[in-house]
Formats: C-alpha cells, sequence, structure tokens
C-alpha cells in the first residue's frame, strides 16, 4: 500500500466518502508518517482524531466539509513540505472548534471584497479576500488567516538543493547549508531568489558533486557567503551530515519581522484581523529547541519587533513587493493592521491530550482596526479542559 492509498483509507473512514486523488504517487513527511503506524502512532492517532473532531463538528455543513476534505486532500498532492500549509490550517480549525463556548467558527470565510468588510485587499484593488477562519469572541469578531512558519530560508535553499539533486550524476550524499547565523528575511530572500533564476550556485554545487567535494562556499548576490557541506555514503556506513546553526532569539526576531509583512493581502481595515502561524518540527526544525526560554523569547520579541517598530516604519511597501507600486501603501499602514499573532506550537508528533498544542496570543496595542485586550478572550477560560493561551497584550509595555 502507498503512502497515497493508505491516506486514501483514513480520510474515507474518517467522512465516509470517496476520496480522489490525481496523482497517487506523491511522498512527503506527513502521509508518510500516517503509513509508518509503529514509529509515529502518536502521531497518527493525534491527526485521525484531530480530523473526526472536525467532522463531527460541522456535520450539518456540507459545504464546510468538503472545504475541509479539499484542505486535507492538499496533504496528499505535495512533495516536500508543501503539504504544511493545508496542515496548518486543519491543526489551527481544530484547536479553535474544541473551545466550546466560541460560536459562529466559520472555515473559510471568503467573498468579493465589495461584499466583504473593508481590506487591504480591496484598497490594492484585488477582487476576492480568502480568510481561513472567522469566529465570535463574546462580543467581538475576530478574522484569521493561517499560515505554517517556514523559515524562508530554509525553504529557498531546500529548492536549490533538490535541483542540485536532481541535476547531479550521483544520488549518495547528504548536502546542506552551514555556518548559519543571519538569515535577515529580505537579504536573504533577495539571494536565493537570486540564485534560482540564474542557476550559478546550482550549477556550482552540481559540479562539487561530481567531483567529490566536501565543502563549498558561495558569494551571494549581496555580498554575503553561503557556506555547504557535503556527505557521502561509505560501504557499510550511514551517511551523516552535520551541520552548524547559531542562534540568538532577539537576533532571529530581527530576522523574521519582515516576513510577517507577506500577509499584506489577508489583513482588514476596520476589524479585529489576525495572523496564525503553525510551528512543526518537521517543517520549522530552528525553532524545535529546548534551549531556556528561546522558543517563548523569540516569539515575544517578534511580536514586539512588529508592533512597536514596524508600526512606525514609513518606508514604502512597494520596496519589498514591486506588486504594490503606485498603492501608497507604507510598512506601517500595514503593521498597524495585524490585530494580533497567534503562534500554535503543535506538539503533535509526541505528545497528546491537551498537551497537543502550546498556543501564544500577541496582540498588538498599536492596531488602527481593532485594539484587542486580554480580556477579550476572557470566553476561553470557560472551556475547560483544553489548555488555555498564553495571551499578551502588551499593555504595560508599549514603547
Amino acid at each position: 500500500m502507498t503512502q497515497i492509498e493508505n491516506y486514501k483509507k483514513i480520510l474515507e473512514d474518517i467522512f465516509k466518502q470517496k476520496i480522489k486523488f490525481s496523482n497517487n504517487n506523491i511522498e512527503n513527511n506527513c502521509i508518510g508518517a500516517l503509513k509508518s503506524k509503529d514509529d509515529y502512532s502518536v502521531f497518527r492517532n493525534n491527526f485521525i482524531e484531530r480530523l473526526k473532531r472536525i467532522n463531527a463538528y460541522f456535520s450539518d455543513s456540507e459545504d464546510t466539509i468538503t472545504e475541509v476534505i479539499n484542505t486535507a486532500k492538499q496533504l496528499g498532492q505535495t512533495k516536500g513540505y508543501k503539504w504544511a500549509g493545508a496542515y496548518s490550517e486543519l491543526v489551527a480549525l481544530d484547536y479553535w472548534i474544541q473551545f466550546q463556548d466560541l460560536s459562529n467558527i466559520t472555515f473559510p470565510d471568503r467573498g468579493n471584497v465589495d461584499d466583504f468588510v473593508e481590506s487591504i485587499a480591496k484598497q490594492i484593488g484585488q477582487q476576492e479576500i480568502d480568510l481561513d477562519i472567522s469566529l465570535d469572541l463574546s462580543t467581538k469578531k475576530i478574522y484569521t488567516d493561517v499560515k505554517c512558519l517556514i523559515p524562508t530560508h530554509t525553504e529557498l535553499t531546500d529548492q536549490i538543493l533538490n535541483r542540485v539533486k536532481s541535476k547531479t550524476r550521483r544520488q549518495d550524499y547528504l548536502i546542506g547549508i552551514d555556518d548559519i547565523y543571519d538569515v535577515d528575511f529580505l537579504r536573504t530572500k533577495g539571494d536565493f531568489v537570486s540564485e534560482l533564476q540564474s542557476g550559478n550556485l546550482i550549477n556550482e554545487l552540481e559540479k562539487c558533486v561530481n567531483q567529490g567535494n566536501k565543502y563549498y562556499s558561495h558569494t551571494l548576490k549581496s555580498g554575503n557567503k553561503a557556506s555547504f557541506r557535503i556527505s557521502y555514503s561509505q560501504p557499510g556506513k550511514n551517511t551523516v551530515l552535520t551541520t552548524t546553526r547559531a542562534m540568538d532569539p532577539y537576533k532571529l526576531a530581527i530576522d523574521y519581522r519582515y516576513k510577517i509583512l507577506d500577509y499584506y493581502n489577508k489583513l482588514l481595515i476596520n476589524e479585529p484581523s489576525l495572523i496564525t502561524f503553525v510551528i512543526n518540527p518537521w517543517f520549522n526544525q530552528e525553532l524545535n529547541t529546548s534551549l531556556g526560554d528561546f522558543f517563548g523569547t523569540f516569539l515575544r520579541s517578534l511580536a514586539r519587533r512588529v508592533f512597536m517598530e514596524l508600526t512606525k516604519d514609513d518606508t514604502d511597501m512597494e520596496i519589498i513587493f514591486p506588486d504594490l507600486i503606485g498603492h501608497n501603501l507604507k510598512i506601517s499602514d500595514v503593521a498597524k493592521k495585524i490585530t494580533g499573532i497567534i503562534f500554535i506550537k503543535d506538539n503533535s508528533i509526541m505528545k497528546m491530550g491537551e498537551d497537543i498544542n502550546d498556543v501564544y496570543i500577541y496582540l498588538n496595542p498599536n492596531a488602527t482596526n481593532k485594539v484587542l485586550k486580554s480580556s477579550d478572550f476572557n470566553i476561553l477560560n470557560w472551556s475547560p479542559p483544553i489548555k488555555q493561551p498564553f495571551i499578551d497584550d502588551f499593555q504595560n509595555d508599549n514603547y
């Protein structure tokens, strides 16, 4: 039974209907783990229970179940970790439906911009807006789009290394980027997109592999260096590759801060508009650390960068996003429409029950659509035994 055949059976058992896939040969970490019942039994059980909860919650809405199934199918239609986006949507949806006192949970919430609440999408001339989830807190409705927090440098270098793999005359090796410290979002994106377009780095790495070289250093467009290590298999031994990655939570927050702006067209003008990021060690290994309070320090530092620094940045968005030329949209305009950032740390690979998620909600005291406070989420306290999120509204830390 292939990974897809196994996944197809899981979905059909849950949703009690026939599921069709256009490509039955796709393999990835997620559906591979679902097929490996012994090694990933905790993850498999958590995944199935999540979908069962969602199916039961929306059992009276055929349209929503269709959306859920189509989202679940995306996990089996993409290679690498491109499954992470759809998976993150299901993780976030499952989290919110477990709070019994929340109402009007909609998945997804989309429509023509003229019929929807006012949005940046409408302001820049788009015709449709597509948000993943909306729901009612006791007195306020919130909207959120859900993303997987994949590091840009990882996503782009993986694309480069995959192209190297497809071009080399040998496959008996492991290759990875080494000695990473500075992964500034804008610079890294510019550097590696340039390399994907030119193919220079790909060609040089191909030469290194074909010649059996173990190390290569490349000068990028910005002038920074990118170093790569290559390890080759030896008879009777497993192939092991060791690379280094130096991290500081405050430096990482600086590096990530502009990444949040990628989702500018998901933000609303007057209504509470939040961005949700799901974090899982399969698509964000650098945040899978047990070093002190690294994780919490990074999340709060990143939120502060967005809420306190970017809300004062009057740089034109078109400098970062050429598609916005002529729209007179500033970084501060966008940052002020981020009512909050929700981080869901998905622990489902190893943990169960109320420990399946750790959730952190950071609220923007400088938002101009709606400022939310911790007290606006008091309704969540009425729904035990779901694990309560950590909420910080920066009301006494806004400077």
